[in-house]
């Protein structure tokens, strides 16, 4: 398994740092490589060294404000999954409300589902490269796949940029040439889709069930399909003989339509098999 965090020190003697996290605190980006499961302690001192030196004492890490326990929390799992930024020795301050920004671009499926990125106007670059303004890890999204502008009067408009797989925004074809992207229209670009939500727009995204995939990754479940009760909350698991314990988990791919409510999956079905890997390494 193989997920990266970001490590800062809010407490730390840079020009910019202050105690409490204001300001530009040090930091460093790690890719953390260890089976999945993995305790916080095994790889805890290499996060430190990372930022404080490699004679650095032991430090207390956060997640946001959350006081990390490394003997429970597990890499892999959240708060400790693919992206998530740890303070060493302070909580961070959180960060801006989601409705704090003119408009939200939602990952609703592929590797970084669930993920929302905020939109304040301009252009920004969706894409694979660590350059794109909202990087996705999907191999099958170019380095920069698309463009997605939020214009001054709060029409938002999407634009391929020469991608290999192309773009389709609800199964339309997107050339060079910006089209709209209305508030809740899917946008496919690789194995990811995303949706745009704007600020007071009714067709927001209501918040999505995320379970953990032990992989440093969420799998999301959309509210409001069949399965769910009036208020949009899963049932109770009602245990009868038709609930098998020992059934395996499958996956599979779905077209331009995947992630609408029931639209099935295609493709073949392979059973999920959790990653395994050496030594822990950060």
């Amino acid at each position: 398994m193989h997920i990266r965090l970001s490590v800062v020190d809010p407490l730390g003697s840079g020009p910019d740092a202050a105690p409490g996290g204001g300001g530009a605190a040090p930091g460093a980006d790690v890719l953390v490589t260890a089976p999945a499961g993995t305790a916080l302690a095994a790889v805890a001192s290499g996060l430190v060294a990372a930022v404080a030196g490699g004679d650095a004492p032991s430090t207390v890490l956060y997640a946001g404000t959350e006081r990390l326990d490394p003997q429970r929390c597990l890499l892999g799992e959240p708060p400790l999954t693919d992206g998530a930024v740890l303070s060493l020795g302070a909580p961070t301050d959180p960060g801006p409300e989601p409705d704090a920004a003119d408009a939200q671009l939602h990952v609703v499926a592929g590797p970084d589902a669930g993920g929302v990125h905020l939109l304040h106007g301009g252009q920004i670059r969706v894409g694979r490269s660590a350059d794109a303004d909202v990087p996705l890890d999907d191999p099958d999204v170019s380095r920069l796949h698309c463009a997605v502008t939020l214009t001054a009067d709060g029409r938002v408009t999407v634009a391929d940029l020469g991608s290999t797989n192309g773009t389709r925004v609800d199964g339309r074809p997107v050339g060079e040439r910006p089209v709209r992207l209305a508030p809740g229209a899917l946008l496919r670009l690789g194995e990811s889709a995303l949706r745009v939500a704007v600020a007071g727009d009714a067709a927001r995204p209501a918040p999505l069930r995320t379970v953990p995939d032990g992989e440093g990754h969420v799998r999301v479940t959309p509210r409001g399909g069949p399965a769910d009760g009036p208020d949009g909350t899963p049932p109770s698991p009602a245990p009868g003989p038709g609930t098998d314990p020992d059934a395996s988990t499958q996956h599979a791919y779905g077209d331009a339509a995947w992630g609408e409510p029931g639209v099935p999956g295609h493709g073949e079905a392979r059973p999920v098999v959790p990653g395994q890997g050496g030594a822990p390494d950060a």
